[in-house]
């Protein structure tokens, strides 16, 4: 079994935010960089804006079809502005 990363901080999850909502990483790197918090170590997550922007970016390669994402560059800046402001 694998050792368990640390919780990232609130900076380490706004970094890949922004990166997210400024295209320096794709949805697919931003939900795998989220996976392991929310799949295997969900329990060690204490800090609830943490949590919910590990959810947000676990979730942002949510396709609606073949072709179609869930959530777009729209979405990504609203959520870093939503992590902003309860930060």
């Amino acid at each position: 079994m694998r050792e368990s990363a640390p919780v990232p901080t609130r900076a380490e999850v706004r970094k890949v935010l922004e990166d997210l909502a400024t295209g320096a990483v794709t949805r697919a790197e931003a939900s795998d960089w989220a996976r392991p918090w929310m799949v295997e170590d969900a329990r060690r997550v204490d800090d609830a804006l943490v949590w919910d922007a590990l959810d947000w970016l676990f979730g942002a390669d949510l396709m609606t079809s073949p072709a179609g994402y869930l959530h777009g560059p729209v979405d990504f800046q609203a959520w870093l502005i939503e992590f902003d402001a309860r930060g």
